[in-house]
């Protein structure tokens, strides 16, 4: 089969995905390492490890399910504007919605929601859901009108369109958009919890910087990426060269 110019062949990508993934891990070691050598030397005699690991798992607790929501959300209102004759006039909208700083608006979120885990999720919905939402928007109208009147062609009208052609052609888009939108989640969802003084590890590092112990900021610090980088090697990393093989040709 010919391949387009410009995509990379078989060898050549295996290469370099092989070099990008020696590379994580060589990092990933060093990270690991300066960690123990730090423990080994006793810095860490003062942290509760006990309460780090509370707090990291409700936090990412909460980033899971935000996430979840800002991709129902972000990738249905994406497939159904995209390709409707709205999307044009809808697209400048959204846009101007995304450049609201999303902190601006956190003390709506508390005025109407208060201070629990709903309003933390619901924040951080607002800030993942927009990378998601325009870069499947992005995909959407950027196909070929040949391809499009091909689906037609073949009968893909309606809902149809929707799940049997837009939805598996947007699939790079909703990855690239997740890995983008989990990034700034983890900032929603620790910069909530340290203004609401909710459990996890925004309060965490908070009540440990107010303390003096910043062993404890630390080794939250530690944590937080280790955490980042086996969700990016054991999750992000197979889907996306997954979907590389799929949709190089």
């Amino acid at each position: 089969m010919i391949r387009s110019v410009g995509h990379p062949q078989p060898g050549a990508w295996r290469r370099a995905h092989v070099k990008r993934h020696r590379r994580s891990w060589v990092i990933m070691a060093g990270v690991i390492i300066t960690a123990l050598i730090i423990g080994l030397s006793g810095y860490f005699g003062t942290v509760s490890w006990p309460a780090l690991l509370d707090a990291v798992l409700r936090t990412t607790y909460r980033l899971a399910l935000s996430y979840g929501v800002a991709l129902l959300v972000g990738v249905s209102v994406a497939l159904l504007v995209g390709w409707s004759r709205f999307a044009d006039a809808l697209f400048p909208v959204f846009d101007i919605l995304q450049n609201i700083p999303s902190f601006a608006l956190i003390p709506l979120f508390i005025y109407f929601l208060g201070y629990g885990d709903l309003m933390i999720i619901l924040f951080a919905v607002s800030s993942i859901v927009w990378p998601i939402l325009f870069a499947v928007l992005s995909a959407i109208k950027s196909v070929h009108n040949d391809l499009n009147d091909a689906a037609t062609i073949f009968g893909a009208t309606g809902f149809r369109r929707i799940v049997s052609y837009l939805a598996p052609l947007s699939y790079p888009a909703i990855l690239t958009g997740s890995i983008v939108g989990i990034a700034i989640g983890w900032e929603s969802v620790i910069g909530a919890e340290i203004i609401a003084n909710a459990s996890g590890f925004g309060a965490f590092i908070k009540n440990a910087s107010a303390s003096g112990i910043d062993q404890a900021s630390v080794a939250g610090m530690f944590a937080i990426l280790i955490i980042v980088f086996v969700v990016n090697r054991l999750v992000w990393a197979p889907l996306l060269a997954e979907s590389a093989r799929r949709y190089a040709e």
